[in-house]
């Protein structure tokens, strides 16, 4: 064997074991919870997929798609969920192969056990939500992007990495729209021939998700405005026992009121359903306010009546209530269902899945792992390390103006301050992509700008 040979074999031999060490550690993780993680989001979308969309989950149109072709022809919850894990362990292990080539140790260390092997990610790419498949996707798409700028070509490689993970970083969640820029931004600096690759790579899911949004619509959308300016107009109205209001001003509009109680509901009754944490009390609880329910015209005041007066009458309880809801979701304190929340879930829905199909030795010691994690969350869960190297980034970008960084940091940017002024609840999943950003800014911020990308 020649030593040319050798060293195009021994790469694919290290990826490989990657690879395959990832997989047999999320599968252990996948027959610990069998057939899955499945909570209320999985339940909505399971029965809007069972009953051919007669229920609807008002989750995009992309992530319907993803569940209707894997568990709607199957029937099998752990189809999409094991699909979604090994493409989860495939870019972990491309990003780390790669860290391992250019030999950063500590990035590779960081990302192997804090990342790739967190209880937070194998948790959420075996469960059946968007948010894990979407978290780590968009990590493995930034970072083709950013190599890809680097080298001013489209290599093979990084045409397979886009192909599976643009539509989940696009796609699976409301916001990943707005990841659309790095790629344009990249398709604007390539050379003519890797700019044709990019565009036929990307321009089909691109296709793909706008069909998807012209055919399957929902009948009443949620939006992302109308929740916001909904959930805090209720919350200006908390009762303040010292009954102080500068000017005798009032809290809210008289038309905001006569919004809000368009369909027979009292404010007394509005105010007992408003949570510090969630808004779902007051759209989904059946004996609450329902006030998704509203007439168009009562939602189109309500949004008009927030942005004119509302909210900037109530500017310091809107901003206190940002930041506590991004807290309690940072801090992973609401919205994990526990590893055998599918014996709840199951019953409901037309699955033939069945619990604890398979049984592995790991399965006891799996789970003592996670209660540990969660005992722990706030240091194990929280994404402290990829929100202090995203603002760490940011320096750097005001120091270095490097094109690149800019596009890699700004989208982690713009996607932080969507989450934190839309947030209408405190899920931690929301910032799992920030937990995972250092599989890409770690290389971007640390790897030497003369060296071989």
């Amino acid at each position: 064997m020649t030593a040319s040979s050798e060293h195009k074999i021994n790469p694919l031999l290290r990826f490989c074991a990657l690879f395959l060490f990832l997989l047999v550690v999320y599968a252990a993780w996948l027959v610990a919870c069998w057939p899955g993680i499945l909570g209320q989001d999985s339940l909505a979308i399971m029965l809007e997929v069972d009953t051919r969309r007669e229920f609807q989950a008002n989750k995009p149109a992309f992530w319907y798609m993803y569940v209707n072709w894997l568990y709607g022809t199957s029937g099998r919850v752990e189809v999409p969920i094991g699909f979604q894990m090994l493409i989860s362990a495939i870019v972990c292990a491309r990003i780390l192969h790669w860290l391992s080539e250019q030999r950063m140790w500590k990035s590779f260390a960081y990302c192997l056990f804090f990342v790739a092997l967190a209880p937070s990610v194998i948790y959420y790419s075996s469960s059946l939500y968007s948010d894990g498949i979407y978290a780590i996707a968009l990590s493995g798409m930034l970072f083709e992007v950013w190599r890809s700028w680097r080298l001013r070509a489209v290599d093979k490689t990084a045409v397979l990495m886009l192909a599976l993970t643009v539509p989940f970083a696009l796609f699976a969640r409301p916001n990943g729209v707005l990841n659309l820029l790095p790629l344009l931004a990249l398709a604007w600096v390539l050379p003519r021939s890797p700019r044709v690759r990019l565009l036929m790579t990307v321009l089909p899911w691109c296709l793909i998700g706008l069909y998807g949004q012209i055919t399957y619509k929902y009948n009443n959308p949620i939006g992302s405005i109308f929740p916001l300016a909904l959930y805090e107009t209720v919350g200006f109205l908390e009762h303040r026992p010292m009954g102080l209001w500068e000017r005798n001003e009032p809290r809210v509009t008289p038309k905001t009121v006569e919004a809000l109680t368009s369909t027979g509901r009292t404010l007394e009754h509005i105010a007992q359903f408003h949570d510090h944490y969630y808004w779902d009390p007051l759209i989904f609880f059946a004996n609450g306010p329902t006030l998704l329910a509203l007439p168009p015209k009562a939602k189109r005041t309500i949004i008009r009546e927030f942005f004119k007066y509302n909210l900037w009458h109530n500017l310091p309880a809107f901003a206190a209530s940002r930041v506590n809801i991004f807290l309690y979701s940072m801090l992973a304190n609401g919205g994990i269902p526990g590893p055998t929340t599918a014996q709840y879930v199951l019953p409901k829905t037309q699955s033939v899945s069945t619990l604890n199909a398979v049984e592995w030795a790991t399965t006891p010691y799996l789970r003592d792992w996670f209660e540990f994690s969660m005992r722990y969350r706030a240091l194990l869960w929280a994404p402290w390390v990829g929100l202090a190297i995203i603002f760490i980034g940011c320096h750097r970008v005001l120091v270095e103006r490097t094109p690149v960084k800019v596009i890699i940091i700004g989208t982690y940017v713009v996607q932080l301050a969507a989450v934190f002024t839309f947030s209408i609840a405190g899920e931690y999943r929301y910032l799992l992509a920030f937990f995972t950003a250092p599989l890409v800014l770690l290389p971007v911020l640390y790897h030497p700008a003369n060296a071989h990308a």
